[in-house]
This record gives structure tokens, C-alpha cells and sequence, in this order.
């Protein structure tokens, strides 16, 4: 009898400890952002197509970026009449929106984002690079219907000037799906930055060079998706995937100007490598370079993985899980080989329904995570009553302090 007494009050106690280790696991990171509608400040309506009112569900913020005193996130226009599809937040004190919604501000202004040429379309990411300057990637989609062609815009972040516009419309096929982009530049590289951008459909990775103002593609077998990891159950969304390469990560410049660039397919647990060298030389021979592009390895059962973004100060390698609220997370400093084993896991909080679409490491070390029910907006208008859209924000360190992706 009393061992049996015992033999509880362990399993008890081991019960209270993993809810313990998961709430600790949980406030690693902190909200600092929520919405149940999206707002923009005041905006011509008349602007829009079809003369119609702007309606809050319409809009989903799916990606950011933080520069200086700004937090960019972006609302492309999967559906019609989305007013603004890049805006900010002034981010000087964020304690003054405490229990309250940001208004988002239309970067650069609201006429910018009317529906004609050389205006916005459809942003679906922006980066910002060393040199303060914003890469804007529009895939020219509005309610999945190609309106115009996809392009890059970069502006001068200090002085909001337009700088270049690339036309990738000779690279873009009819099920293209551009929706990535990641900046290979220093400071000292300013004038010869490249940027790569994945096509999750077409298994291709395009690639763009700021010097020679073109761009090219290169295919692999390692862009395709996984035909065992295709099987997508979020909440009450079931869907079968074939989406490919999407997440692209940068290692720190080498002594020799190169850097590893990390990649993984969105229906894949499995992680890849190549040096960069291979992508920028011009001459990509998909038969003679084929073997310089590495397995990593496999992240594990359900780890299907979106954006990614990677730590220069601790050598973390941070991926948001499709499949779960959650991070992943990897430390490259650590010689560690990339298994199940050595794959970190960060909550965000227990919403079922809700994954991180966006994932970045700022250049103060701090860790922004972007989380929405995209998964039911796409499939039916959300439900207001509930928070749809969380931002969280964290430095790197006391993220991963403790863990498996602690610094050595």
C-alpha cells in the first residue's frame, strides 16, 4: 500500500515539474503585440478598387521587420480591397500601447499603396540590410489572381527615397509562389549585395545581384518537398502540402567572404546547407554542383518548419514550427550535429489555432516572432472575438538561456 502511495506521489510530482518546465518554457519569450482586428491610420477609401470600405478581416499582417525606431509588418492582399499592404509601428515606447492595438501607419504613404502601376501590389516580405536600406518584395498577387508582375523595391530607410525597382517577371512562371526574401550584404558590401528568394512551387531559388542589377535560377533536388511530410493538421485545418524550399537563414561572413546559407522546404523536416560561393558565382552547373549542397539533417517527426532566421552573436539558428505555437531552435557554435536531439523547442502559448509566420533576429540581439491564425483566415473570415495576430519580443540570450541551444 505504501509503495503504491509512493509510487503516485512520484507521478504527481513529475507532473507538477513538466507543468512547471513548460511555463517556464512558455515565458521565455513575451507578447508585447496583439490584434483581433487590423487598423490602419486614416486612409482615402476611395482609393480602393471598386470604391469599396475597408474592412478590418480583410487584412493579416504576415511578416516583419524592426529598423531603429520602426517594427514594419506586413498584410498582403490575399483577398480584395486590403487598403494598405505595408505599414508600421512606432515601436520608441511600446509600453504606451499596453492593452491597447497599435494603429498601423502605411509605409510610405497611402498613396502608395493604391492600385496602379509602379505603386504597391502585394508585399509579402521586407528586409532590412546593414547599409539601412529596405528590400520590399511584391509578388504582384491580389486575392491569388496575378495583377502585375513581381518585383523588388529597395528604399533608403533614412530618407524613405525610392532607390531601385528589379522586374523578376522573366523569372516568374504561371504557379510561381514568391514569398520570401534574404539579404546576403555587409557593411563593407553594400554595393555588391545579393538576395535570394525562394519559389516554394517551382522548386527553384532565384537570385539577385545589387552590382550586376540581374538575377538568375538555380534548381536542386534539396528545393523539392517531402512527400512523407505533406500531411498538414493545424487546429481544425487539414490540408495536404507540396510546398518547397521557403526558409533561408545566413551564417556570418567567412574569412573568405562567403557564408553558409541554411535551407529547408516548408512540407520537409529536414534541413540543408550550402555555401554561398556556389549560388553567386553566375555559373551554377545543376550536374557539376550538385554535391556541394549538404544534408544537415532531419529535425524530426511533425517539425515541418516556415521562416527562419539566424543568430550572429550566439550561432542560433531559430525556425518557426507550422504544426505547433512554437520555435525551434539550433545552435550552430555548438559542434553539434543537427538531429532530433539537438533541436531546441520555445512556446509561444497553447493557441491551437495560431503558428509563427514570421521569424526575425534583429541587429540588438533581440528575437521578434510574428503569429497569426492565417490557416482559418485563409479558409473563412476569422473570428474578431478572438486575438488572430500575437508579436513577441525577447532578446536571444534569455531565450534560449537554460536550453539545449544555450551558448557553450
Amino acid at each position: 500500500m505504501l509503495d503504491r502511495v509512493l509510487d503516485i506521489m512520484c507521478k504527481l510530482i513529475f507532473i507538477l515539474f513538466l507543468i512547471y518546465f513548460s511555463s517556464v518554457l512558455s515565458s521565455r519569450i513575451k507578447e508585447v503585440f496583439s490584434f483581433k482586428k487590423i487598423y490602419f491610420s486614416p486612409i482615402n477609401v476611395t482609393t480602393l478598387k471598386n470604391d469599396t470600405k475597408h474592412e478590418p478581416t480583410n487584412a493579416i499582417p504576415m511578416a516583419l521587420e524592426r529598423w531603429q525606431d520602426k517594427l514594419f509588418l506586413v498584410t498582403p492582399r490575399y483577398r480584395l480591397d486590403v487598403p494598405v499592404t505595408l505599414s508600421y509601428i512606432n515601436i520608441t515606447n511600446m509600453e504606451s500601447y499596453k492593452n491597447n492595438t497599435p494603429i498601423l501607419i502605411p509605409y510610405l504613404d497611402q498613396k502608395m499603396h493604391e492600385i496602379s502601376e509602379h505603386n504597391f501590389t502585394s508585399i509579402v516580405k521586407v528586409r532590412a540590410d546593414v547599409c539601412d536600406r529596405l528590400w520590399i518584395l511584391d509578388n504582384g498577387k491580389i486575392n491569388n489572381k496575378q495583377e502585375s508582375i513581381p518585383v523588388i523595391h529597395v528604399y533608403d530607410l533614412k530618407t524613405d527615397l525610392h532607390l531601385r525597382t528589379f522586374d523578376l517577371g522573366h523569372l516568374s512562371i504561371m504557379n510561381s509562389d514568391i514569398t520570401n526574401i534574404e539579404l546576403d550584404v555587409t557593411s563593407s558590401t553594400c554595393e555588391d549585395a545579393y538576395a535570394y528568394i525562394p519559389d516554394s512551387e517551382t522548386y527553384r531559388l532565384l537570385v539577385y545581384s545589387w552590382k550586376a542589377n540581374n538575377s538568375y535560377a538555380i534548381t536542386h533536388n534539396f528545393f523539392h518537398f517531402d512527400p512523407l511530410c505533406g500531411d498538414i493538421n493545424l487546429g481544425e485545418i487539414h490540408y495536404q502540402s507540396q510546398k518547397g524550399i521557403y526558409g533561408i537563414a545566413l551564417s556570418p561572413t567567412a574569412r573568405d567572404g562567403f557564408r553558409t546559407i541554411y535551407f529547408h522546404s516548408i512540407a520537409s523536416t529536414m534541413g540543408f546547407a550550402v555555401n554561398s560561393r556556389i549560388i553567386r558565382s553566375g555559373n551554377y552547373d545543376n550536374n557539376q554542383n550538385v554535391y556541394d549542397f549538404k544534408v544537415m539533417g532531419n529535425r524530426g517527426t511533425n517539425k515541418q518548419a516556415t521562416s527562419s532566421s539566424f543568430d550572429m552573436e550566439t550561432g542560433v539558428l531559430f525556425y518557426g514550427l507550422l504544426l505547433k505555437n512554437v520555435l525551434g531552435c539550433w545552435n550552430s557554435y555548438s559542434g553539434e550535429e543537427y538531429t532530433e536531439l539537438t533541436q531546441g523547442v520555445i512556446s509561444l502559448d497553447n493557441s491551437i489555432d495560431m503558428y509563427p509566420s514570421d521569424v526575425r533576429v534583429d541587429r540588438t540581439g533581440n528575437l521578434w516572432v510574428l503569429s497569426n491564425s492565417f490557416q482559418i483566415y485563409n479558409k473563412k473570415d476569422y473570428d474578431q472575438n478572438f486575438i488572430n495576430v500575437k508579436i513577441y519580443m525577447t532578446p536571444v540570450r534569455q531565450v534560449i538561456k537554460g536550453s539545449i541551444c544555450d551558448e557553450m
